[in-house]
């Protein structure tokens, strides 16, 4: 039974709007008003109003942006998440994090600052900093 017979493979099929492949390479700007799924790799700028989903085993190259992000491959780059940033124990990032809410699994690593901004107006910020991005592994 393949992927597009309705087979469940991370999300579901008719979850996602717009789908990168496991064998293919995606370079360039990709905007989305809609869900998001990278299964191969990416180099660029991603943004997307709706669900980014970054499979294990796939590589993101550059800055992303998305409603909700949820991270099990490797990104190179800042992630912006405006409600909820969530990294899998398979999730590997070397960037800055900036969300709502965000959910870090015991067995991710990431190096890079952390932000979290409450999801108001006039945002109250909370700001976890250090002088110099340090890489943690849970």
């Amino acid at each position: 039974m393949g992927f597009f017979s309705g087979e469940k493979r991370g999300v579901e099929y008719h979850a996602v709007d717009t789908i990168i492949g496991e064998k293919a390479r995606f370079k360039g700007e990709l905007s989305s008003s809609g869900s998001v799924s990278i299964n191969g790799e990416f180099e660029g700028k991603l943004k997307t109003e709706g669900e980014l989903i970054i499979a294990r085993g796939s590589k993101v190259s550059g800055n992303v942006r998305g409603g909700s992000v949820v991270v099990s491959g490797r990104v190179d780059g800042n992630i912006t998440a405006s409600q909820s940033l969530e990294i899998t124990k398979a999730g590997r990032i070397h960037g800055d994090l900036t969300g709502g809410k965000i959910i870090i699994e015991e067995g991710s690593s990431y190096c890079g600052r952390v932000r979290v901004e409450a999801e108001e107006k006039d945002p109250v910020i909370t700001e976890i900093v250090q002088d110099e991005p340090q890489a943690a592994t849970f």
